[in-house]
């Protein structure tokens, strides 16, 4: 419970005094401190608001407005201290999270595996220990579901738990929290479960109900059965919101809130459900655009629900706020553990519910052109959502088969999702599984649609398929691809007839010759190969910035770079021709690209 009445409680968190002694015991390093410490409870029990709260007296910036000589000393962290690394989980999947991590600590690596490693070997004795703390770890991921909280876990809090020179906080979800605490060593773990004594504060509740409604009976009876300040808020703001006269009853639980409510307004609970859908069932953190709520909340109802929107404000006002959506005027959701009531309500029908969703989305795309352009000039929030919407629909795999679908939606949040279709067995389109070759790049990288494209088209050949129609001007042109094992070198000769080739080395001992301009295998022998000639390197029009995965292609007299190749793997090599002609050796093969940028003569 909150202490003594000679202290006030802290501004933001209302209380927490029992909890905020932990946080500051671990972030000032005494021995009685955890080196790892979890903070877990129900959603909506205030697991966000209370590490925030801590946060502020970590500021020296926020701190300098809160009045410390009024709160409990042992709530405070001392002076002098450094900041924590904070990293936030919110709609970061583990990898981007953990490569947030490498960046801060300095580390120079390719791959996901070598942060992990450099992280467990990071020396701990000799020196204070960093104070890291990871909040809001369930609004984790691009996509909707706990998948997000659970890689972060495991990929992300575990290996900075084992850092002998980091001190960790988290917040997590339960699941997640009884995870960890069976992975990692008991003495140096300690969870704290708001929800359960002695970090549960009902003290504080009851002066939230207090705050927020006028009769001090009623507060009474909300703060004793509430399971947390989410639902006091909920009730509070349906009390304030709803027409006189309803139920006076109060709520236990999120979905009580949502009960009462509708009840309140005399409406069915399903009608709210159904309004409430869009927002609920859209990826972590997401706002709405205003526009697209009544055609999505009809879809979903299969009936035009656009007038109980529009006078359905004091049925939707506790669960809603605006927002954002995508640059335009949005709402969404006042905490996630309304949308995780929500879903649940819907169970099993929730997988017609997101194609319904999914399929007025695509519906809201421009033009009557059923080509890849009208991709390209979608809204934002369809390019960043569908792909959620439509892998719990049951529709994605066919959205997959289409080029500018693929181009244009979001990479990330689309490869997360290919991913798992793939991981679970489900057969994907061809054009996907070459994408899905490429998604490293696209997502590491992040080249603009024009590349990307152009890196596919190139993809489609080297994998035998037909090149689709990007609806976009390519900076080159595959005119052809060999397969070559172990290729590791290419460049350009003449056989002693003159015909142009492109010689490259693979595997095998000696040299294979290609004509440049068919890919036809040219029988020459090696050692009479004639190599380009300064005047024919002379008169090339480009110039070549060839990297371990990438080639620049520049101006022959300077300027900036006229096109970029990036390679998912390694390159072997790369070469131009006289006239232009861009010569590339990889894993899988070599290959010569007809450059379609301007270039002087």
């Amino acid at each position: 419970m909150t202490d003594q009445a000679d202290h006030r409680p802290h501004p933001y968190t209302g209380g927490r005094a029992a909890a905020l002694r932990e946080l500051a015991a671990w972030h000032a390093g005494l021995p009685s401190a955890p080196k790892v410490l979890l903070v877990t409870g129900a959603p909506g029990s205030g697991r966000s608001r209370l590490v925030t709260g801590f946060l502020m007296l970590c500021d020296p910036e926020q701190r300098a407005r809160i009045d410390v000589d009024t709160l409990d000393p042992a709530t405070v962290p001392p002076t002098g201290l450094p900041a924590p690394l904070v990293f936030p989980a919110t709609g970061l999947t583990a990898a981007q999270l953990l490569w947030s991590v490498a960046d801060e600590f300095g580390m120079e690596v390719e791959r996901s595996a070598d942060v992990r490693r450099l992280l467990r070997e990071l020396p701990g004795e000799g020196a204070p220990l960093v104070p890291v703390v990871v909040p809001d770890v369930d609004r984790a991921g691009v996509l909707p579901g706990p998948a997000g909280a659970t890689d972060v876990a495991a990929d992300v809090l575990v290996p900075l738990a084992e850092c002998p020179a980091v001190r960790l906080l988290a917040d997590v979800p339960r699941e997640q929290a009884r995870w960890l605490a069976e992975h990692l060593p008991a003495d140096r773990l300690r969870v704290l479960d708001l929800d359960e004594e002695p970090w549960t504060d009902r003290q504080a509740l009851l002066m939230q109900a207090e705050h927020l409604l006028d009769r001090p009976e009623d507060a009474a009876r909300l703060a004793a059965q509430a399971a947390g300040p989410l639902v006091v808020r909920l009730a509070a703001w349906s009390l304030r919101s709803a027409p006189e006269g309803g139920p006076a009853a109060f709520p236990t639980d999120v979905g009580d809130a949502l009960d009462l409510h509708a009840e309140r307004c005399g409406s069915q609970e399903l009608v709210l459900r159904r309004l409430l859908a869009p927002l609920a069932l859209t990826g972590t953190g997401a706002a709405l655009p205003s526009a697209l709520w009544a055609p999505l909340a009809s879809a979903v109802a299969g009936r035009d629900v656009g007038p109980l929107l529009a006078g359905g404000r004091a049925l939707l006002a506790p669960f809603v706020e605006p927002a954002d959506g995508a640059g335009t005027l949005g709402v969404r959701l006042v905490h996630p553990a309304v949308a995780d009531e929500v879903r649940e309500r819907f169970g099993t029908t929730v997988r017609e519910v997101q194609r319904r969703i999914a399929t007025a989305l695509v519906a809201t795309l421009p033009g009557t052109d059923a080509g890849p352009s009208r991709w390209a000039s979608a809204p934002a929030y369809v390019r960043e959502q569908l792909v959620g919407h439509a892998l719990e629909g049951g529709v994605l795999p066919e959205l997959l088969a289409d080029p500018g679908f693929l181009l244009h939606t979001d990479q990330v949040r689309l490869r997360t999702a290919a991913e798992r279709l793939a991981a679970d067995g489900v057969t994907l389109p061809d054009l996907a599984r070459t994408w899905l070759r490429l998604a490293p790049v696209f997502t590491r990288n992040r080249p603009d649609a024009v590349l990307r494209a152009a890196l596919l088209e190139h993809a489609c050949r080297q994998d035998g398929l037909p090149v689709p129609d990007f609806g976009l001007d390519l900076p080159w042109e595959t005119l052809w691809t060999r397969p070559l094992p172990g290729a590791r070198a290419v460049t350009f000769a003449s056989t002693a007839d003159g015909t142009p080739v492109a010689a490259a080395a693979g595997a095998e001992p000696g040299l294979v010759a290609y004509d440049v301009r068919t890919g036809e295998p040219v029988a020459a022998d090696p050692q009479a190969l004639l190599p380009a000639t300064e005047e024919q390197r002379a008169a090339c029009p480009v110039r070549l910035g060839v990297g371990g995965d990438y080639v620049r292609i520049w101006p022959r007299d300077g300027g900036a770079p006229l096109a970029a190749f990036v390679s998912p793997q390694p390159l072997g090599g790369a070469d131009v021709t006289p006239d232009g002609l861009l010569l590339l050796a990889d894993a899988r093969g070599v290959a010569a690209l007809r450059l379609a940028v301007p270039v002087p003569g």
